[in-house]
């Protein structure tokens, strides 16, 4: 199961992980409670990977993490690596153009998480 932890949590595993995966999420939100079991899945797929960790953070009880983190649009996956905001290649769903970011916005079949993992993993 993908903990749900405090920023704080959060700024420790960043430090401590290779690869960390944040679903900043809220309870009233539909997508976001489609997203977690997805989420799970790939937790248990990782989970003998040292290097891959998954968290939550709910947006509704830490607003300020949110703020800090220019969350605009829930579900929001963050993605750390190495310390600090990935920067990784997407590509845009709704213009098919590809592009650097470091979170994956909505509501996302597994593959897409998947891909962002391997790509960060190389």
């Amino acid at each position: 199961m993908v903990n749900d932890v405090s920023p704080d949590d959060v700024m420790k595993a960043v430090a401590e992980t290779k690869l960390l995966l944040v679903d900043c999420w809220a309870p009233w939100c539909g997508p976001c409670l489609t997203l977690s079991p997805i989420l799970e899945e790939l937790e248990q797929k990782y989970a003998d990977n040292e290097d891959v960790k998954f968290l939550k953070v709910n947006t509704q009880d830490h607003k300020q993490f949110a703020s800090d983190n220019d969350i605009r649009a829930i579900p929001c996956v963050l993605v750390y690596h190495n310390g600090k905001l990935a920067d990784f290649d997407f590509v845009d769903f709704r213009t098919g153009e590809p592009s650097k970011t470091d979170r994956i916005i909505g509501l996302r079949p597994p593959e897409h998480y998947e891909e962002v993992i391997k790509q960060l993993l190389k």
